[in-house]
């Protein structure tokens, strides 16, 4: 019985310690101490192609029985993840016919437009799902927004992006915390879609890397750089003198950390070098191939699935359930050589501490009744 007892409480001492969590900061280029947040979520240089099939059976599963035009719309979305772009903008300008004030598939068909090469529409239904619901992605879509009027500006004059910046933020934006989040979430939905090289994504790349190194980290903005220049192929002189400026910020910095609060538990440490090829993540290692034969992709017999009488209310109400909402593309976060994973929250780790002893103390009672037995 005292082993039993004594490995409890080496198990509790181990959650204890694990629950006091570290903190990770990052510098920006002012030297400004900042808590890492989601640095190391990786950019998807393609999607999970197994898990959008599997997706895609259970939409068609549940389209069988509900007819729920919102299942198509995403059932839509998965195609466009899988190339199947013609057959998504068919889809969707269907049902964005018959029901203009949902946001959701306002979006889907711009981007679905976008990737097919119409950037005028595609501006248009993305301005209208933004004005549907100005929150969506995180209230980012005024991002694409600017990304879809740049790429209409490259067709009027290629030679754009000689005399501006990608998205011509302004220097309060460049500034803005809450810009450099929304537009790190407006790239990593795009990155799967735009593999390299993209003389646009170099460009954009750069200009994130501009706004992280005023707000967050000068060593994620070396990398962002990175990722332009040796990625996206922009190879420029301009890229080369970002980069070493941002490491020669990082030598500048090299002595000084981060001070810790008396009371914060835990350690208080500086995040390490970020390798940018570590914040590239390849979903297809396994070579996955889809057997189009098994899926359906025919737009008639799609849109006959879906009851195109059911109101917005009701449809809205029957979108997909909990047993669809499978791993995002983005969920996975990268362990990186020499750095140090982000911190969980203190409090989310007594939670968890608390349940797990609560569960170890019942088992231990159990335990010590059948002893006594």
């Amino acid at each position: 019985m005292k082993i039993v007892f004594t490995f409890l409480v080496f198990i509790l001492c181990i959650l204890q310690s694990t629950a006091c969590g570290n903190y990770y900061y990052t510098l920006d280029r002012e030297g400004t101490f900042h808590e890492a947040d989601d640095i190391l979520v990786p950019f998807n240089k393609n999607f999970k192609l197994e898990m959008n099939v599997q997706k895609m059976k259970l939409l068609s599963a549940k389209l069988k029985k509900e007819k729920s035009y919102m299942l198509l719309s995403d059932y839509a979305l998965c195609l466009l993840k899988l190339g199947k772009v013609n057959e998504a903008v068919a889809l969707l300008a269907e049902l964005e016919l018959h029901y203009p004030d949902e946001y959701k598939i306002a979006s889907n068909l711009g981007t679905a437009y976008e990737l097919s090469g119409q950037n005028d529409s595609a501006l248009k239904y993305i301005n209208r799902g933004l004005f549907l619901y100005s929150n969506d992605h995180e209230g980012s879509e005024w991002i694409h927004i600017k990304i879809l009027e740049t790429k209409i500006a490259l067709s009027k004059n290629p030679d754009y992006l000689k005399t501006h910046t990608a998205l011509s933020l302004t220097d309060a934006q460049l500034h803005d915390s809450l810009v450099r989040k929304q537009f790190t979430l407006q790239m990593r939905e795009r990155f799967p879609f735009t593999p390299a090289p993209n003389e646009l994504m170099a460009a954009i790349m750069s200009e994130l890397g501009d706004c992280c190194a005023n707000t967050s980290s000068i060593e994620y903005a070396k990398a962002i750089y990175q990722i332009a220049n040796e990625y996206y192929g922009a190879h420029s002189l301009l890229l080369d003198e970002k980069i070493m400026e941002m490491q020669k910020l990082v030598n500048k910095y090299l002595n000084k950390h981060p001070k810790k609060h008396p009371s914060d538990e835990g350690e208080h440490s500086k995040m390490g070098v970020l390798k940018y090829t570590s914040l590239i993540q390849d979903n297809q290692t396994d070579k996955y191939e889809i057997n189009w034969d098994k899926i359906n992709t025919d737009v008639d017999s799609l849109l006959a699935m879906v009851d195109l009488t059911l109101t917005p209310l009701k449809a809205k109400e029957q979108s997909v359930d909990d047993e669809l909402k499978l791993a995002s593309d983005n969920s996975v976060q990268v362990i990186i050589p020499d750095t140090t994973v982000t911190n969980e929250t203190g409090k989310t780790f007594w939670i968890i501490t608390s349940i797990i002893a609560a569960m170890i103390s019942a088992f231990a009672f159990m335990i010590f009744k059948m002893r006594k037995r």
